[in-house]
């Protein structure tokens, strides 16, 4: 009996050492703490929605559809995705999991509904719409229910996110006399909007907000096409972060760390995905195909 005990221990003992040396995986699989970058691909000859790393490699498709799906938003916990569709012939919001499955419509009106953003708590769903004839933006339960409109006035309020504290909302809206698209924000029920840019003869688009809430990254055209911009979120220190000449750069997010930035840029002749450091260097291709890439998003709490 005691041999058979020390021969079970001694095959054990080589279990361990064996399992200790073994090779790590080098399959190139995501881990599950690596964070995800979500964004909508034409690439195969549909606009689908697109999971990927940060470092560009582990593209995954999520959606597989006849009709367009695109403009896709991460909860902050990286559980869940809001996103547009056109099933219906028109552009509603629907949720689906981070892996594409549990496909649910949120929204079915005739008029647009778009860029869907979960708050940071993730009840609710920030968008906007022309359902009341012009863009104004709305905010919903993350079931769909209690749509309630934010805005209501002549200009176009289009494209909202909020804070990562939930408290404010950032937008971008025509509503100036000039007729130019500036940044403003306004508490979450909608009051209080004010204006952050005043570029009179340029567009300011596109705005979002730094995981800790001290940074607003926008698109503007101010130079002549559009580049990336960063700000204080009281709207001081607008610095430009890209300049590339005949080239226009949208869509800007920050990573969850708040060290770098995507974005989307056609200076290779094609809408890829771009990542750099927030003060704009090391700015660096993630993506190349023959297709449009856009609209890239991350989780702030992977």
């Amino acid at each position: 009996m005691k041999l058979l005990a020390r021969l079970l221990a001694a095959l054990v003992l080589v279990a361990l050492l064996w399992a200790c040396s073994a090779p790590p995986d080098d399959t190139g699989d995501m881990d599950d703490s690596d964070p995800l970058v979500v964004f909508t691909s034409n690439r195969d000859g549909n606009y689908e929605i697109y999971t990927m790393k940060l470092d560009g490699t582990g593209v995954t498709r999520i959606t597989n559809n006849v009709v367009s799906d695109s403009l896709p938003f991460f909860s902050a916990d990286a559980a869940r995705i809001a996103f547009v569709s056109d099933e219906d012939g028109n552009d509603d919001i629907f949720v689906m999991n981070a892996d594409g499955t549990g496909r649910t419509q949120l929204t079915n009106d005739p008029a647009a509904d778009r860029w869907p953003a979960f708050s940071p708590d993730g009840s609710k769903i920030v968008f906007y719409s022309d359902r009341d004839g012009d863009t104004e933006i709305f905010v919903m339960d993350a079931d769909g229910t209690n749509v309630t409109q934010l805005t209501d006035n002549t200009a176009n309020d289009r494209i909202p996110t909020f804070s990562p504290d939930g408290s404010k909302i950032a937008f971008y809206t025509d509503r100036a006399a000039t007729g130019f698209d500036d940044i403003y924000v306004m508490d979450a029920d909608g009051s209080n909007p004010a204006p952050l840019t005043n570029t009179p003869t340029a567009r300011d688009i596109r705005p979002v907000w730094s995981p800790d809430g001290s940074k607003i990254a926008f698109s503007s055209n101010r130079t002549g096409n559009f580049d990336i911009y960063v700000m204080d979120a009281d709207g001081s220190n607008q610095t430009q972060l890209t300049d590339t000449v005949a080239a226009d750069e949208f869509d800007p997010f920050f990573s969850p760390d708040g060290t770098q930035l995507l974005f989307r840029s056609n200076r290779d002749g094609n809408l890829e995905v771009y990542v750099m450091n927030v003060d704009g260097s090391g700015q660096t291709n993630l993506t190349n195909n023959g297709g449009e890439d856009r609209e890239p998003n991350m989780a702030l709490n992977p």
